[in-house]
């Protein structure tokens, strides 16, 4: 990004006069003076199968897909490599020009058939009645390709409108290099906090569904980011934004480690669950007790716990998709069974 952008990579306002035009949320960030665009000269630039291949090939060198010269310079958080793209009604992918927002984010694989793995953990979020954005699994040059509907975008709008949202790390103040709480982020009771405060009549329910998801399906990694809030239009309450970068950790393959050996995905989590940090010692009483610092009653608690893992048990059987993934999940929801 800095290379493109002509300025050193510790440069946070240059980086940011260049890869500020298509941001999370609602924000657009130009330089001074600059315009963010007429809607009436957005569009989208049709993509044909050998652009979409480029975009996707080229991600290391042209980061988000950007295109300098068309001041198509959008950006956006996280440890994968995207593409940020628009899309046609009639499915055609297409790259966003003169200021229209991006609709969807593509995710290629990296290692580990992360997205096989994430596209399965959120189709058991849908269909365990938790809410998602809409998902592709592609493949593209050979590889998978996770594609994601922005939840963050309202396509029902003409033209299409941006939504607020902030991260857990934005609505506590954190730096988002402390979004795990080992290197002082958020835990989950501060997160359980906005959720209480701003939240609506049955939030907090829904923040320990997340959480119960997180640990069922055995997701380590899970963190102050991973959690995020949609502001409403005309008031100052949040609403959690849809599940969102969801993977089973203990599924995720070895790789070559020290002196020759094979070292899997840590199972160290990103945020505690009543202070047990590893996600393969996580129990039910622990994610209840849990609950029951943020406000919840033990009773409520509880049966919103063994609601959700029932569910997730008697689904997983006819669940399709990634075999290994669906398989480590077995093995985490009988585990807390026990």
């Amino acid at each position: 990004m800095a290379q493109l952008a002509g300025v050193s990579p510790l440069d946070t306002f240059g980086l940011l006069s260049v890869f500020g035009s298509d941001c999370a949320g609602a924000i657009v960030l130009l330089g001074e003076g600059a315009s963010p665009g007429n809607p009436s000269i957005w569009r989208n630039e049709a993509m044909t199968a050998v652009d979409l291949e480029s975009a996707i090939e080229n991600l290391a060198t042209i980061p988000f897909g950007a295109d300098l010269e068309q001041g198509w310079t959008p950006s956006l958080a996280g440890y994968q490599g995207k593409v940020l793209l628009g899309r046609a009604v009639t499915g055609e992918w297409a790259r966003p020009s003169n200021g229209t927002p991006s609709t969807w984010i593509l995710k290629p694989d990296r290692e580990h058939r992360l997205a096989a793995n994430e596209a399965t953990c959120l189709a058991l979020a849908q269909r365990c009645g938790l809410k998602v954005p809409d998902v592709e699994l592609l493949e593209v040059n050979d590889a998978k390709v996770l594609a994601i509907r922005r939840y963050d975008r309202d396509e029902s709008t003409s033209p299409v409108s941006r939504i607020h949202q902030e991260d857990g790390c934005q609505v506590s103040g954190t730096a988002p290099l402390q979004k795990y709480e080992f290197d002082g982020g958020p835990s989950l009771r501060a997160i359980s906090s906005v959720v209480r405060d701003y939240g609506g009549v049955g939030a907090l329910e829904e923040l320990l569904r997340r959480v119960t998801f997180n640990v069922g399906i055995g997701n380590a990694d899970a963190h102050a980011k991973n959690f995020s809030f949609l502001h409403g239009p005309n008031d100052h309450s949040l609403e959690l934004a849809p599940v969102y970068d969801v993977l089973c950790t203990i599924a995720l393959d070895q790789r070559p480690g020290p002196m020759g050996s094979l070292v899997g995905a840590s199972t160290r989590m990103g945020q505690t669950v009543y202070e047990t940090s590893d996600v393969l010692l996580v129990s039910r009483a622990d994610i209840v007790t849990e609950a029951t610092h943020w406000g919840l009653r033990r009773s409520s608690a509880q049966a919103v716990v063994d609601e959700l893992l029932l569910t997730m048990r008697d689904i997983l059987h006819t669940q399709a998709g990634d075999e290994a993934t669906i398989s480590a999940i077995g093995g985490q929801l009988r585990r807390l069974s026990r």
